[in-house]
């Protein structure tokens, strides 16, 4: 006796009655929701967003800034209910500020072309309980492929029920060039990271997401209902020898790309006189491509030139060769890339490289820790700003920091 496979309320195959137990405890590892309905001899098949209600909405506060897209904002917001409910979840496009009280997750969205930016920056806004890391991390991949800033922001708020606010801004192009350029690839971002957020604690139930007949490479295909959940391997032991050769092995295309990032607190001294300014961060290089990247070159580039003083666990480079000599080993660590660093640094950038050669594997992070940034002649209403870029020239590749260090000081009033 078989049972039918449905997905959704598509017929996709059979399987024989003895292998229910199997094929249950397959699907539901892979995330699926499984229903066996033995009088009706069918197993009922509901994606891990089934189910799920999702509120998508323009963001009510901001809705008549003068830099509003509203109609690109819109077509956004229908591409990510299109890409969500094709994953199975309930979702509600609403254009209005009230909460829905019975939501799973609400997502608000704006988007402002802002003449004197030059590059675009999207802002993910989220209460505590709205994201996780994993989230994150989506975004900030996302936005580092796509050429965006990425900011977050947690913010205390009185919100009953788990959201986001995603706010983007970039700079004036037409239309068409937003929409073939960036819109698309934000409406996808976006989807992707909100699939993160109902994912994360089970990775492979992302698999249920998706149309069965992505599994074509698991299961085979039958002249009769289009998909046969038989195991590949039982079909492939009857195939002449001569064509088992033509199964080849996937190939994944090779990729070298990292993502780099700061971290910092900011540290005031009150005086008399004047106030003293001093950062406290981190610079972190992370390999998100398949390649080891080698030999990393740090560049710091701060302004104004005259004004900031960088320092921290980072060694002049006739130092650290004497170093090397002194313990009769190989000294660990950063440090200066030239011997004229002082004079560069004076002008406003500051190189770095590694002691000694060193690899940074796929999925490993490399930092350069305890960085101490000193405002030396805070003035008022002056922008100080210290921008990160890592160079691999090994690999031709040359990455600048997702974020940077910016402080505003105003004058009082």
């Amino acid at each position: 006796m078989d049972f039918r496979v449905e997905v959704g309320e598509k017929e996709a195959g059979t399987i024989p009655y003895e292998s229910l137990p199997a094929f249950t405890y397959l699907f539901r590892e892979l995330g699926f929701d499984v229903l066996p309905d033995t009088e009706n001899q069918k197993v009922q098949l509901c994606s891990a967003l089934h189910g799920k209600k999702i509120v998508i909405s323009s963001d009510y506060d901001v809705k008549f800034n003068t830099y509003r897209k509203g109609h690109l904002e819109k077509k956004v917001l229908e591409y990510i209910k299109t890409f969500l409910s094709a994953c199975g979840a309930k979702v509600i496009l609403k254009d209005g500020k009230k909460e829905s009280e019975n939501a799973d997750f609400h997502v608000y969205f704006s988007l402002f072309e802002i003449p004197v930016i030059k590059e675009p920056i999207l802002e993910l806004i989220h209460n505590s309980k709205s994201t996780n890391k994993k989230l994150l991390d989506i975004f900030h991949y996302e936005c580092t492929r796509t050429g965006t800033k990425f900011k977050s922001n947690e913010v205390v708020s009185g919100a009953k029920k788990p959201f986001i606010n995603i706010q983007i801004m970039y700079p004036v192009i037409t239309d068409e060039d937003f929409w073939e350029k960036l819109g698309e690839k934000y409406a996808m971002s976006i989807t992707i990271g909100i699939l993160a957020r109902f994912h994360e604690s089970s990775p492979l139930s992302v698999l249920s997401l998706v149309p069965i007949g992505i599994f074509s490479n698991m299961f085979v295909h039958s002249e009769n209902t289009g998909v046969n959940l038989e195991p590949t391997m039982q079909k492939e032991k009857r195939l002449p020898e001569k064509k088992k050769f033509l199964v080849k092995k996937p190939t994944f295309p090779k990729r070298k790309e990292a993502e780099v990032f700061l971290d910092y607190h900011i540290f005031i001294e009150e005086h008399e006189d004047r106030n003293k300014i001093k950062l406290i961060g981190n610079l972190h290089i992370k390999n998100i491509g398949t390649e080891v990247l080698r030999n990393p070159v740090i560049c710091l580039r701060s302004t104004p030139s005259e004004s900031i003083k960088i320092s921290g666990q980072i060694l002049p480079p006739n130092v650290a060769e004497t170093l090397g000599v002194m313990k009769n080993e190989e000294t660990k660590g950063w440090k200066y890339m030239n011997d004229e660093w002082f004079e560069e640094m004076e002008k406003g950038e500051t190189w770095i490289c590694p002691i000694q050669s060193k690899n940074i594997n796929p999925r490993q992070t490399e930092s350069l820790t305890n960085l101490q940034i000193s405002v030396l002649q805070p003035e008022e209403n002056s922008n100080i700003r210290v921008e990160a870029f890592v160079f691999f020239k090994e690999q031709d590749l040359e990455i600048s920091s997702s974020n940077q260090i910016s402080l505003l000081l105003s004058k009082k009033q």
